[in-house]
């Protein structure tokens, strides 16, 4: 029992840290000081919809992190990947639009995020902040793909579902791109239908999603559908971008 207090303890200061740390912080500038680009501010973002989902309740921890932020902040290079995939989207679909959920974090809200999940199931699925991943250097997006009024499109599984009904791929990835093709997700995708987990409609959403999105040089992680990054090994990444640290 005192073990169990004890460790309560401690993850309820560690909580009450990143709380702290985040409280009054103006993140919009924060983000602009570390060079990341407000996506809506660049050509042909104009129907892409931003609905993050860490400056709402309707997230899996129930909490609000981000405060009053509505911005989705890159790098611009990250950037200008998720406006070409909105180009082509529209090309498969006029009737369509991308609709992103998260985009750079900083790593006290990723620090908070793991806080609140530690010594639950879903600890395995949030990166406890020690080094950073790619959200906290502004390289990766989620997102899903929504009609023009802003109505998201079955997917099979919702956002920050941890289930398998959420995985596109079986096996783990690796930043070689022939285990990370259309073909590679088609297959998966399609048992998952076999499976009964998703409905044929969500599988064709799911792949169209994943068509748009390798179009544009973004590939999905292994177990959520919605995330995107690109195959620069993370080891890369932490020599050349600058983490979010705030």
């Amino acid at each position: 029992m005192r073990r169990a207090l004890t460790l309560l303890f401690f993850v309820a200061m560690a909580t009450l840290s990143a709380v702290a740390q985040t409280k009054g912080v103006d993140f919009d500038a924060k983000m602009r000081e570390y060079n990341l680009v407000n996506i809506k501010s660049l050509e042909g973002s104009e129907n892409i919809v931003i609905c993050l989902k860490y400056s709402t309740t309707d997230n899996f921890v129930g909490k609000d992190m981000y405060g009053d932020l509505e911005n989705a902040y890159f790098t611009l290079d990250f950037a200008k990947k998720i406006i070409k995939a909105q180009k082509i989207l529209q090309r498969y679909n006029p009737d369509y639009t991308l609709l992103i959920y998260d985009a750079a974090r900083p790593i006290s809200v990723q620090r908070y995020m793991r806080s609140l999940v530690e010594g639950t199931e879903l600890q395995d699925f949030v990166a406890d902040g020690t080094k950073g991943g790619r959200h906290n250097f502004g390289m990766a997006v989620d997102l899903t793909i929504a009609t023009n009024a802003g109505q998201p499109i079955d997917m099979g599984a919702g956002f920050d579902e941890f289930s398998d009904a959420a995985a596109v791929k079986g096996t783990s990835d690796t930043n070689d791109s022939a285990n990370r093709n259309l073909g590679v997700y088609t297959n998966y995708v399609n048992s998952l239908v076999k499976r009964g987990l998703i409905s044929v409609e969500a599988a064709k959403n799911r792949l169209l999603l994943i068509k748009v999105m390798l179009e544009a040089g973004l590939y999905p992680y292994r177990r959520e559908w919605w995330h995107y990054e690109e195959l620069t090994p993370m080891s890369e990444i932490r020599k050349t971008r600058k983490l979010l640290n705030f």
